[in-house]
């Protein structure tokens, strides 16, 4: 019985970690296939590896460990690819110098800080306010259901949802446009602060004041 308590709570901590809040639970799971392969390959291997140590036979414990090992090097690799600005068009590199911007996240989230990270090397002086009602944020901002993303931000009297594109942000800080803001619906990959590739073009949307969406710019 101890046994099985052990090697529940291995196999239990790695979805902990990927589900580690409520907006990310569904998050690695619809990206791109080889996310969910990956995730299947290595909970496989965890569980041998697992099964292995507690029985303490050696050839359930040297070929897991290797292909832990492969995972872990590939997905240290795809973080930090996340992290980077993907080689976005701007008109301005520093577009964002001499402009302050809030960003309200989850405790929790490291993809959000990400984001964050995106815009201060646009020149952006991002101040991040972490709060456990987000909910409320987007609430007071009028972001329907349909077009919500982890995070929220705030650039002057402009909302921006989520992994919001640079050179989307860029064109709404020149154009200053009459609307309350623009946003990204979800959290797609290849988006500043996501890891991966970009796959499809990302379709950003603006918003009235009365939290109505329509097309803005696809990039």
């Amino acid at each position: 019985m101890q046994k099985t308590f052990f090697l529940g709570a291995i196999l239990f901590a790695p979805v902990i970690m990927l589900a580690h809040d409520g907006e990310h639970i569904v998050a690695p799971w619809y990206q791109e296939p080889t996310i969910i392969v990956s995730t299947i390959v290595a909970v496989t291997a965890l569980s041998a590896l697992s099964f292995g140590l507690i029985t303490k036979r050696k050839r359930f414990i040297a070929t897991p460990a290797v292909v832990l090992g492969l995972i872990s090097v590939v997905g240290i690799g795809s973080l930090n690819q996340g992290n980077n600005i993907y080689g976005e068009e701007l008109a301005v590199t520093k577009f964002g110098e001499g402009q302050l911007i809030t960003l309200y996240k989850s405790p929790n989230c490291g993809c959000c800080s990400g984001h964050a990270k995106a815009l201060e090397q646009v020149g952006f002086d991002v101040t991040i306010k972490e709060t456990n009602d987000l909910a409320f944020v987007k609430q007071t901002h009028n972001i329907p259901l349909e077009g919500e993303s982890c995070h929220t931000s705030v650039i002057d009297d402009y909302v921006v949802e989520g992994h919001v594109p640079l050179g989307a942000i860029e064109k709404l800080v020149t154009e200053k446009p009459d609307i309350a803001g623009i946003g990204l619906s979800g959290m797609p990959i290849g988006t500043p602060g996501m890891p991966g590739p970009k796959t499809t073009p990302y379709d950003v949307y603006q918003l009235s004041e009365e939290g109505q969406m329509s097309p803005y710019l696809t990039i």
